[in-house]
């Protein structure tokens, strides 16, 4: 399948559905480059797989039904933006299924492990930097002031936590705002759950043996002055305030925000900025969202990051901070991007 004539490849992995790969793949054509959409919901139906093991090095690659092929040969750089479930044929037994997707899940995990090239960022990379209570623990030992924690499936627990934090606790989803649900829809992609933070209320501690049925993250209350988004970009920090204080709606989560509130333009402090680098270059990520609170005393609080967050929504409201460009940037200059 390789072709020497080929210009060097952008690859990104996405879903069908995502559109910010729409306006990446777009500014990156704008620069000229060759790009390659390679969605998930069309692995292995509309695909052809083909690798072979040439001495130490795979050669080969992916062709998509509309002619155009991932070269492995071609690639300088990968985005991985938001890969869901590959799709398989309806009539599968659920056995067939589950080997179907095994054997497709580790080909492609064992492709992207073997491709050199300028990543933003690595899948096992991503995977490794998504689990909630390890980021949290991250970010306590190098220096982020992070709010008091449990996850427990005890009510007795939930119930001297929530006593501890003065009656003010939050429940958290740890696959959330987007959980991905596992029952799939009629045509094979998964459905998207919203899951909002929300203030535990004295009906909720009355319900709390429904935490027997799954672990569940409860923290403190923080007390906001505002939000602050910092979207790290290869060795960039892009910061917006939230002025999620300014609404009642938005206050608890501004996620949720049915009517609009105020961002602009945040200058974090150097401490600050230079930590959320090092967090997400830790996992040797070079991009990451991530969200901290802003307390009315002036103290920085980390919350989460999201190693493939949308970044989009900050960006309409704040247009200064020129986040796809950055990005598309960091793709097209390929290995040895910042």
């Amino acid at each position: 399948m390789s072709d020497s004539a080929l210009a060097r490849q952008v690859l990104i992995f996405t879903n069908r559905n995502d559109l910010h790969s729409d306006v990446i793949i777009g500014k990156l054509h704008e620069l000229r480059q060759t790009v390659v959409r390679l969605n998930t919901d069309d692995i292995p139906q509309k695909t052809l797989i083909e690798l072979r093991l040439d001495s130490s090095t795979w050669i080969g690659g992916i062709r998509l039904g509309n002619g155009r092929a991932v070269e492995l040969s071609e690639l300088k750089s990968t985005l991985v933006r938001r890969p869901e479930g590959y799709v398989f044929p309806q009539h599968l037994d659920p056995i067939s299924r589950g080997f179907a997707d095994a054997e497709t899940r580790h080909t492609m995990g064992g492709l992207w492990e073997s491709v050199d090239c300028y990543w933003m960022s690595r899948p096992d990379m991503i995977r490794a930097a998504s689990w909630k209570p390890e980021q949290l623990q991250r970010a306590a030992r190098m220096g982020f002031e992070v709010p008091r924690t449990l996850i427990s499936t005890d009510p007795d627990a939930v119930r001297e936590f929530h006593e501890s934090c003065s009656g003010r606790i939050v429940f958290k989803s740890m696959t959330g705002p987007a959980a991905l649900a596992s029952a799939a829809k009629a045509g094979g992609s998964p459905q998207e759950v919203g899951f909002a933070v929300r203030v535990v209320t004295e009906e909720d501690l009355s319900r709390l043996e429904a935490t027997r049925i799954s672990p569940c993250l409860f923290q403190e209350y923080i007390p906001k002055s505002h939000e602050i988004r910092a979207t790290v970009i290869g060795d960039e920090v892009f910061a917006a305030e939230i002025r999620s204080q300014d609404s009642p709606e938005t206050s608890v989560d501004f996620r949720q925000a049915r009517i609009t509130i105020p961002y602009r333009r945040a200058v974090l402090p150097p401490s600050v900025e230079t930590r959320c680098l090092e967090f997400v270059h830790s996992y040797g990520l070079t991009f990451g969202a991530l969200d901290i609170v802003v307390t009315p005393d002036g103290r920085f609080v980390f919350l989460e990051n999201n190693p493939v967050g949308q970044f989009m929504f900050v960006e309409r409201k704040v247009p200064e901070l020129r986040m796809t460009d950055a990005l598309v940037a960091c793709l097209a200059r390929g290995a040895g991007a910042p």
